[in-house]
């Protein structure tokens, strides 16, 4: 059902009931302060921006929107105004150019862009799990060596390919600079009970 300008629709949070947010109340804001991650096809970052997205969405309570259709009936003005305003989040940076379509509305613009992302599971695990499996640390500080490794970890984990703790532990070993050889039996060795 459609958010009316009494907010007569609203989603339920741990058993709270929260009112949509109206046209008026959300036209300023800036979704760039709720959601710090710009989508790119190559980062392969789809799932930090959903969760993000997915927060403010449940902060102005306006998950219904992209969850699922709503009836041409149930579309009042109130309702086409907040859909709008949500459909320019979602082509905030970044996305605009990748799924640029008329006249859509928030749930099918929701939903073309999870596709994007998901379609191509196998080929992002294949092209991921490579990138994982051959990262040297070469020049990096261990810091970015490791946030790097971690980041490659996240993103397959995202799209179904978990890797395990034992496999980032070795994959951090192989790639680790020689320089830092005398850290590895410290790392592999099991601590005593």
């Amino acid at each position: 059902m459609a958010p009316s300008s009494t907010h007569s629709d609203s989603s339920s949070m741990d058993g709270f009931s929260v009112a949509p947010a109206s046209a008026s109340q959300i036209q300023g804001i800036s979704i760039c302060h709720h959601v710090h991650v710009i989508l790119d096809m190559d980062e392969g970052n789809y799932g930090q921006w959903r969760h993000f997205f997915d927060s403010a969405l449940g902060k102005f309570g306006l998950e219904g929107h992209v969850r699922s259709t709503t009836p041409d009936a149930d579309r009042d003005g109130e309702w086409r105004m907040v859909d709008s305003c949500v459909v320019n989040w979602i082509l905030a940076k970044g996305v605009f150019e990748t799924v640029r379509h008329d006249r859509h509305d928030a749930f099918t613009l929701w939903n073309t862009v999870a596709g994007l992302f998901q379609d191509n599971k196998m080929q992002r695990a294949v092209y991921l799990e490579a990138e994982l499996r051959s990262l040297q640390q070469g020049d990096m500080t261990i810091s970015a060596y490791c946030t790097k490794l971690k980041r490659l970890a996240d993103q397959l984990r995202d799209i179904g390919h978990p890797v395990s703790e034992p496999s980032q532990v070795l994959n951090l070993l192989r790639g680790l600079n020689p320089r830092y050889r005398y850290v590895k039996p410290a790392i592999t060795s099991k601590p005593s009970p």
